[in-house]
């Protein structure tokens, strides 16, 4: 049996607000390819958020849409909603949620739980077979659970007596065929009704683990188009389809739904961009919520630096749900140490302080730029190892962020002049790879809402190279500071939100000096051109 939950779980991407066009052309798609089951969308409680209306699949608003009747649909609550809430108890809070079923379109109810709240999910069970629903249940993160647990687990749900089907949902995308098998036989152990899989793609084995848990007897298969799902995304209905009809499994129609795929879903994939890639693989191997990734990919407003950071901030996690604060901790990277081993006090005295940054208008001027330097001898501080800067031009190199640093490591050797890094916040492993690197150790700290400048070290807010630059230039006593090749951020991008708000706090700051970019930004400072003859 295949459950296709497209409309629930491709919602995280929508805010479960679906066009209504693709709706339709989805529900017409489905139905003649002979789904089994659609899963419609969430039972939620009211959000502070706007949401769609498949976040709360209403009976009112399922019967203004074209269900197929001869499909069963479901629906689907997460306990942890339905359990914990102070005011009503958790039958009072499924009566409000569901009508009986004889008012209802809803054929099937699944309950999404943790372990922590499976004794707890027997009251929703039991309240919504009263109601007369057909009640499934879903074990999420199941690759979290001993397996000894899980015997008992599923023992327990036996014995209510009430559930049809047991899903178990590898949530991180961690799972490989050997793991399927394990927890298939151990879930059989405790449980004597048909099972049920909800894979993750993050490294490439939603469709694999799937077929392997047919092979172990599992009987219920989710999937969704083209995958679209939270994070890396689930098991491609189109692919199931087509592999199920290969090995003779179903009457299934995989050429139904496949303009469908092509077509609507490919413009939508194309703009959220769900699927396989480095940082889910990495989210499953290290048991990472998918949703951190999901966030920090949404937008493009954190760089590759800043994600792979944050994965090595998460991994150590004990936290195994999504939390909008433990991911921008994760962003902002570990805390640091403002005192740093050198002094960059004096360092440029009454001298003018150009920073170069990597953006287009530096390789666009760059000979204009050589050409002051030559003439006007500032200190120069080039943000990590630009290969467009000559290495002759360069006074120091500046690095502050842990990945970039591991990844430029390589070719510090070949430098010409020092390097300027905050020392504590470098892991062991990279330590070990600047042993006979020429380092000034200028501390940096990151604590929010915060600018400080001190002789040997730094406090922000972020670990933008660029204003680690800007501390060590004040710090040092530079009369001016010059920068080129900061381009900036459209004036609505958070990224550009973020640095202007941090220019502003640096104008705050007690030994603050005069900053001027000499190429084209759209940052909030002075502006002037390499090309004005009173620069």
């Amino acid at each position: 049996m295949i459950l296709d939950c497209t409309l629930r779980d491709g919602g995280y991407y929508v805010n479960w607000d679906f066009d209504p066009a693709t709706v339709e052309k989805y529900l017409s798609a489905v139905t003649i390819a002979k789904i089994d089951i659609i899963e419609i969308g969430f039972r939620f409680l009211s959000s502070d958020n706007f949401l769609g209306a498949f976040a709360y699949s209403t009976d009112e608003f399922l019967k203004t849409i074209k269900l197929p009747k001869c499909v069963p649909i479901a629906v689907m609550v997460n306990s942890s909603e339905l359990v914990s809430n102070e005011d009503l108890s958790t039958r009072d809070l499924v009566n409000h949620l569901f009508n009986p079923k004889v008012e209802s379109p809803v054929d099937i109810v699944r309950i999404a739980t943790h372990v922590k709240d499976i004794k707890d999910s027997y009251e929703i069970a039991d309240e919504l077979k009263s109601l007369g629903y057909r009640v499934f249940i879903n074990l999420m993160q199941i690759d979290s659970i001993d397996y000894n647990e899980m015997v008992k687990i599923s023992s327990l749900i036996e014995s209510w007596g009430i559930i049809e089907v047991l899903y178990f949902a590898d949530s991180f995308g961690s799972m490989d065929l050997h793991r399927v098998e394990h927890i298939v036989n151990n879930i059989s152990n405790g449980w004597s009704g048909p099972i049920g899989i909800h894979a993750h793609d993050n490294k490439g084995l939603a469709l694999p683990n799937t077929l392997k848990s047919l092979e172990c007897g599992v009987e219920y298969f989710d999937s969704t188009i083209s995958g679209m799902g939270r994070g890396a995304g689930n098991t491609k209905t189109e692919y199931l389809f087509s592999e199920m009809v290969r090995m003779g499994k179903g009457e299934y129609y995989p050429d139904a739904i496949f303009p469908l795929v092509l077509q609507d879903f490919a413009k939508l994939q194309k703009k959220y961009g769900w699927g396989e890639n480095i940082y889910y693989f990495l989210s499953a191997v290290h048991g990472i919520h998918p949703t951190y990734i999901q966030e920090m990919l949404s937008g493009e407003f954190y760089d590759t630096e800043q994600i792979l950071s944050a994965i090595n901030f998460l991994k150590n996690s004990t936290i195994p749900f999504y939390s909008l604060e433990k991911m921008l901790s994760a962003v902002l990277g570990v805390e640091g140490d403002s005192n740093g081993k050198w002094s960059a006090s004096g360092w440029a005295e009454d001298r003018e302080v150009l920073i170069l940054a990597p953006g287009l208008e530096l390789n666009r001027h760059i000979k204009a730029i050589m050409d002051y330097i030559k003439n006007k001898n500032p200190i120069v501080l080039c943000l990590n190892n630009n290969e467009t800067v000559p290495k002759d031009i360069v006074t120091a190199y500046v690095a502050c962020h842990e990945t970039r640093i591991l990844i430029e490591s390589d070719g510090y050797n070949e430098l010409d002049a020092p390097i300027i890094l905050p020392m504590a916040r470098i892991p062991e492993s990279i330590k070990a790879l600047l042993k006979d690197i020429d380092i000034f150790d200028y501390g940096m700290s990151i604590k929010q809402d915060e600018f400080k400048i001190n002789s040997n070290g730094c406090t922000i807010s972020s670990s933008l190279s660029i204003f680690y630059a800007l501390s060590i230039a004040t710090a040092s006593g530079a009369n001016r500071i010059l920068i080129a090749g900061a381009d900036g951020y459209n004036t609505s991008d958070p990224r550009y939100k973020e640095a202007a708000s941090l220019f502003d706090k640096y104008n705050t700051v007690d030994n603050a000096i005069p900053v001027c970019a000499i190429t084209r930004t759209t940052y909030p400072i002075k502006q002037m051109s390499i090309y004005d003859p009173t620069l």
